[in-house]
């Protein structure tokens, strides 16, 4: 039996606010995109440490109405998470 060891770094952070991804050659977290109607500097000045930020930081997509459901009926069912924000609408 051969063992075979699959390193994995962290790919994404998803927030409310923002998406961020990581630095291949400094691991540094960086901004890559607001969600709809967010700024840059609004995430900014939420976090405690300053990213790297993309060269352009796009705007996230609203989610799809069979995303809303996935996270409605399947991730966060008891609405642990989801509902103690603003309303998401497709």
């Amino acid at each position: 039996m051969q063992i075979v060891q699959i390193q994995t770094d962290p790919y994404r952070v998803v927030t409310q606010m923002a998406l961020f991804d990581f630095d291949a050659h400094t691991h540094r977290m960086r901004l890559i995109a607001t969600a709809p109607t967010v700024k840059a500097e609004q995430v900014l000045a939420e976090m405690a440490f300053e990213p790297l930020m993309a060269r352009t930081v796009e705007e996230m997509a609203p989610p799809t109405a069979d995303e809303l459901a996935w996270l409605r009926e399947r991730i966060d069912p008891d609405r642990v998470v989801i509902g103690k924000g603003k309303t998401i609408r497709s």
